[in-house]
């Protein structure tokens, strides 16, 4: 389903993503056209990836739902240029109500560049309605 979004098929083509069992991890490599005026990565890229690990690892809880963030709190550590980044996300708790998920990105010399941590909950959504969800 990532790779059927218009979103990770335009902008954020060429990201990977693996998912285990409250887990989930994404590569993406950093080029200019996710720069800010100051030549230096965007923060809605910093959100993105942060989103999308935290994310795919709550989601791997839930097999019948589609999830929504119900909140994010990203920290920003460092600045990003051209580089490669990896963002690892990881289920803290969950409930029947609620999911919080925790994720951070690394660069390529395997510094953290930010973090951050959300909320998530069960949409109205079935996953089996859903294009690209296997059948």
């Amino acid at each position: 389903m990532f790779q059927v979004a218009p979103i990770n098929q335009g902008i954020y083509r060429g990201t990977q993503i693996k998912v285990d069992d409250s887990k989930a991890t994404l590569t993406l490599e950093i080029g200019d056209k996710y720069f800010h005026a100051a030549e230096a990565m965007h923060g809605s890229v910093y959100f993105k990836l942060l989103d999308d690990a935290a994310y795919f690892a709550a989601a791997s809880l839930v097999d019948t739902h589609f999830i929504l963030t119900k909140s994010y709190t990203i920290h920003f550590i460092r600045p990003v240029g051209l580089d490669k980044l990896r963002a690892e996300g990881a289920v803290v708790k969950a409930n029947d109500y609620e999911i919080l998920a925790k994720s951070e990105i690394f660069n390529q010399n395997g510094k953290l560049v930010a973090h951050g941590s959300g909320v998530f909950v069960k949409g109205p959504k079935k996953l089996q309605d859903l294009p690209g969800y296997p059948a």
